[in-house]
């Protein structure tokens, strides 16, 4: 086992749930995993796959990203996103909802490209296009009281393999793909102890999305520096901690998790 991953592995030790990661550095090859084998709960991070298979489906002529499709309140979802709490009945681009989904995890534009795509569509797209082990199981949306359920199950191996071709170009529309990931608003886990600055100058260049829900919190992202470039999934399941604070155990995890391995391959001495 190297220094890093015996670094990760212990950091991790504490944890109440489960804890995967799947960490490539782009520079040199080398790559550290921990259960990326295992299924866990997506949360909001498959929305990433996702915007990459409406891609391809308006590549194959069905959709353009200048439609619109009309809205109403009826279509609310509930959970994350802003569009929910604006005026209704309204029209919405397809562009415009996937920035939405990306940036703001936003439920509803989510929901309205997915219905369009349909989700044994979207899963078909995301096998012939992605690949293995990511898929979608339910439309986007949380409700207080309810029995959570994530809208998707994926292994940290098959997200870091998608961020890896992401980082390559090899998928439907990725520079575009990875332009709205950088405007990306949820800064709590991957950067969250780094030298990272959303505005202005920042040393470190992130392109992510994160996921969240009671006990499931997931990261994943393509990092840069001026020294190495590297594509670090983080995904976590059955924490005690069901609450949505900043000090949220999960979010603690996936941020200290992320800063070791920054500092060992893009800031700190390589190891």
């Amino acid at each position: 086992m190297t220094v890093l991953a015996t670094r990760l592995d212990a950091a991790v030790s504490g944890f109440a749930g489960r804890v995967g990661y799947a960490l490539t550095n782009l520079t040199t090859g080398e790559r550290v995993l921990a259960r990326a084998d295992d299924l866990f709960p997506t949360a909001s991070v498959v929305k990433l796959p996702i915007l990459t298979t409406f891609h391809a489906f308006v590549e194959a002529g069905e959709a353009s990203w200048e439609e619109t499709r009309e809205i109403t309140d009826a279509d609310i979802p509930g959970g994350s996103g802003i569009l929910q709490h604006l005026s209704f009945p309204r029209a919405i681009s397809f562009r415009d909802a996937a920035w939405l989904m990306i940036c703001h995890s936003d439920n509803l534009a989510t929901n309205l490209l997915l219905k369009t795509m349909t989700i044994d569509g979207t899963n078909d797209l995301i096998r012939r296009v992605i690949g293995d082990n990511i898929r979608v199981d339910t439309y986007a949306g949380f409700q207080p009281d309810v029995p959570v359920q994530s809208m998707g199950q994926a292994t940290p191996r098959a997200l870091v393999r998608y961020l890896e071709d992401l980082a390559a170009d090899r998928l439907p529309g990725a520079t575009h793909t990875l332009d709205v990931a950088r405007m990306q608003f949820s800064h709590s886990m991957i950067p969250r102890y780094l030298p990272f600055q959303a505005y202005g100058h920042s040393p470190v260049r992130l392109a992510n999305k994160t996921g969240a829900l009671p006990g499931i919190r997931a990261d994943i992202g393509l990092l840069a520096t001026r020294r190495a470039q590297a594509a670090m999934v983080f995904m976590t399941a059955e924490s005690t901690d069901t609450g949505f604070t900043f000090a949220n155990e999960g979010e603690e995890c996936i941020g200290t998790l992320a800063k070791i391995a920054y500092d060992a391959w893009m800031d700190g001495d390589e190891q």
